[in-house]
């Protein structure tokens, strides 16, 4: 009934959303209420990505992940330190680094493990390709990951810790 709720709330919205993949169904049970698992990203981890440019798009977004990575105490473990992931993806939509912002990281971090993993990050990126195919920059593909899948979510993830 959740799904089912959340998919007519879109439909009225004028919310155009795709509930056929890993992604979307993912996405779907993460804005339904639910919280997505450890097993989830790892799912849409695995999906391939077809586009070249989105590939590449991907490719530099690591590149800027493993410069954050380098900042840590524990380097090259596919995780960022929230203080990290923070200043180098979350600064430009959040005005500072306070209590609030760190529970809201909390959407992100699905294994509950204090750290947000490149594949828990990947799931809102593939997210971000796959509903908006025509992303041409990586800083756009951040924006609209944040914009339109992070935030929102972060959102969700305050009110039901509220």
């Amino acid at each position: 009934p959740l799904f089912r709720s959340m998919m007519l709330t879109d439909l009225r919205s004028g919310r155009k959303e795709e509930y056929m993949s890993p992604v979307g169904v993912a996405m779907l049970f993460d804005r339904s209420g639910g919280k997505m698992t450890e097993k989830m990203s790892e799912t849409i981890a695995a999906v391939k990505v077809k586009s070249a440019h989105h590939q590449e798009l991907i490719a530099e977004l690591r590149e800027i992940w493993n410069k954050w990575d380098k900042a840590d105490e524990v380097q090259g473990d596919d995780r960022l330190e929230f203080t990290s992931f923070y200043h180098g993806f979350m600064a430009p939509y959040f005005s500072s680094y306070q209590d609030d912002t760190k529970q809201a990281l909390g959407a992100l971090d699905m294994d509950n493990d204090g750290y947000v993993d490149w594949n828990e990050f990947l799931v809102y990126i593939k997210w971000a390709l796959n509903e908006y195919p025509g992303i041409g920059t990586v800083q756009e593909l951040v924006d609209t990951a944040f914009q339109k899948g992070l935030i929102p979510a972060m959102r969700d993830e305050k009110i039901k810790k509220l």
